[in-house]
């Protein structure tokens, strides 16, 4: 795959990084297992996209594709906007927070919304 392919990828809503689907796992861990299952169930069953020959990412950069029904993708949107609310952090972003998180999920669940209506 080619830097403008990778890009052109990596920029759908239903793509995202290995490190921002672990730090999302770990906000669910606790009252959401089986959202937590679901995602973590992507990154050992997943395959990441191919990278381009000179990509130097290590693996928290891999990017997956992901399917989750339109109720799962909002309930992680609804759990991430209020852990952003309470100022919760997870061991990746103590200090910076959870900047991008609420924007990426509320993407891919409008995302997986629009599918269903045009199914």
């Amino acid at each position: 795959m080619n830097w403008a392919e990778y890009k052109q990828a990596c920029d759908q809503p239903d793509v995202v990084s290995r490190w921002m689907l672990e730090q999302t796992c770990e906000l669910l861990d606790a009252k959401n297992a089986d959202l937590s299952d679901a995602l973590r169930s992507v990154l050992r069953n997943g395959r990441p996209l191919p990278k381009p020959a000179d990509h130097r990412g290590a693996a928290a950069t891999e990017m997956f594709r992901i399917e989750l029904d339109a109720t799962a993708a909002h309930r992680i949107c609804n759990c991430v906007t209020a852990a952003v609310a309470d100022q919760i952090e997870t061991s990746g972003t103590r200090g910076r927070g959870l900047g991008g998180f609420v924007e990426a999920w509320r993407e891919y669940a409008e995302s997986r919304l629009r599918s269903m209506k045009n199914a």
